[in-house]
């Protein structure tokens, strides 16, 4: 199987770009057709333009995680007797089932289309998310509250296998229809989306905590956020499946690419892109959640959701310019020196947090240090571990890889800063965080020698630039 688009800079390749898009835009001027010269941004604006409505559901992913991380208070109260540790669990259940969902939808992806699994994720993951805001609580009485958890876990179970297999078909797709000089700038728009998700998600919980106030909160009012993801389907019918694609599945329809043969191919693959990912894992879901609730709780509901938005909403002016420097400096680079700052700053700024639990310092070292942090980190990770895997196991190698180190180093981050907190209240949460930092440095530096040897190969699509500044012009590189 070869892979998509293999030189989008071309003439020819514009015109395939206009193809997959023609239905939102019939009269193919997105890319100014019929003429040459087509500069980095135009390519990056025709992308947007092609998928919008991709990126507009995955936000749902990310503004379900944001949403259940902000309102765990309610949920703890409500379903497991207002025991943090207990809600904080019931979070990573998600995780835990993100690696089957990247199985199961990752073979989709990969053998039935990119389409086809990215439709079918979304929708479980509306299910799931509308669910939880429809279960009986504590407030209804014991027995409520015990059915209420029980189907809770059901859904969040639900919610995991779905986000395991739509993050690696979105990541798939983005790759292989974006041209190839503006493969960081396509593939960062994922994070955009998801930094969009979850800052609209924190201002939607401080206005509602701030007009409802405590009780109603807890009653009814943490409900209002889950139930409002429905609108999320909308759109997503006008993806087009990339051409190529088609072509490839009725020209080969005898291979059947398994789980397997992942695992026995491409081992070094797998293991890399689950170590490169700590840091993005803990960066993402303990600073602008966990801290909110675990240190700034004297700052008031209100004040430390506006304090995660703050985060937010550096880490969304921050993410395309990590994307810009992928395209100019390499993939690998990019996620080095976002490690590298996570391994740095993270101990040092958890402590001053510890001791002083301000606004101000809430809004520096939450706000701007985690926020530069979760947005650089988390730019370019799917493009890092789509690189991986050649086009035939893309979906089920990267939905492996990445859901495995997310889920297991981003979804019970929460959980392990909780336990480190009550040993170590002013310094091993921040240990952790650091430490997750030189985790991803050491796999991304080891990778790097490893393919040098030729023992692993770390691209499949662009093999420059991929770590380190390029000294030739796009076209000149695209040539290799």
């Amino acid at each position: 199987m070869t892979d998509f688009i293999v030189a989008p800079v071309s003439e020819g390749s514009i015109e395939s770009i206009q193809s997959i898009q023609s239905e939102a835009d019939p009269k193919g001027q997105a890319l100014g057709k019929g003429h040459t010269g087509h500069t980095y941004w135009e390519f990056s604006k025709a992308f947007l333009k092609l998928t919008w409505p991709l990126l507009l559901g995955n936000t749902l992913e990310w503004y379900e995680f944001g949403i259940y991380s902000y309102v765990e208070k309610e949920i703890a109260a409500n379903f497991f007797g207002g025991s943090a540790m207990g809600a904080w669990l019931g979070y990573a259940v998600t995780f835990v089932a993100r690696p089957l969902g990247g199985i199961i939808l990752g073979f989709i992806g990969d053998h039935c289309g990119r389409k086809l699994a990215v439709n079918l994720s979304l929708a479980g993951m509306v299910f799931a998310t509308v669910g939880q805001g429809l279960l009986p609580g504590a407030h209804l009485g014991k027995n409520f509250q015990v059915l209420g958890l029980v189907l809770l876990i059901c859904l969040r179970a639900v919610q995991g296998i779905s986000a395991g297999g739509e993050i690696a078909a979105i990541a798939a797709y983005m790759m292989e229809v974006s041209p190839m000089q503006t493969l960081g700038m396509a593939v960062c728009m994922i994070s955009v989306g998801s930094q969009i998700a979850w800052a609209f998600a924190s201002a939607l919980m401080a206005l509602l905590n701030s007009c409802l106030g405590p009780e109603l909160m807890l009653t009814w009012g943490w409900r209002v956020p889950f139930l409002l993801s429905a609108i999320a389907m909308w759109g997503r019918n006008r993806i087009q499946e990339s051409e190529v694609f088609i072509d490839e599945v009725e020209s080969d329809t005898k291979s059947v690419c398994s789980v397997g043969e992942l695992v026995r191919n491409h081992p070094g693959s797998l293991l890399v892109g689950i170590g490169a990912v700590a840091a993005t894992a803990t960066m993402w879901f303990s600073p602008p959640f966990w801290t909110l609730s675990a240190l700034m709780s004297d700052l008031g509901a209100a004040d430390a959701l506006w304090v995660g938005n703050s985060c937010q909403l550096v880490g969304l002016a921050v993410t395309p310019l990590a994307g810009l420097l992928a395209d100019y400096f390499g993939v690998a680079w990019v996620q080095l020196v976002g490690a590298l700052y996570c391994a740095l700053v993270s101990f040092p700024t958890y402590v001053w947090l510890s001791f002083d639990a301000s606004r101000l310092a809430a809004y520096l070292g939450v706000g701007i240090i985690f926020g530069v942090a979760q947005g650089f980190n988390g730019a370019t990770v799917y493009l890092f571990c789509a690189e991986l895997f050649p086009p035939k196991l893309r979906c089920q190698g990267m939905a492996l890889s990445y859901n495995l180190g997310v889920s297991f180093l981003g979804g019970f981050s929460a959980s392990i800063s909780q336990a480190l907190l009550e040993v170590s209240y002013h310094y091993g949460p921040g240990i952790y965080w650091s430490a997750s930092g030189v985790v991803a440095s050491c796999t991304i530096l080891l990778a790097l020698l490893l393919q040098r040897k030729g023992w692993i190969k770390l691209t499949h699509r662009r093999s420059a630039p991929y770590f380190g500044r390029r000294g030739r012009s796009v076209q000149d590189q695209l040539a290799i």
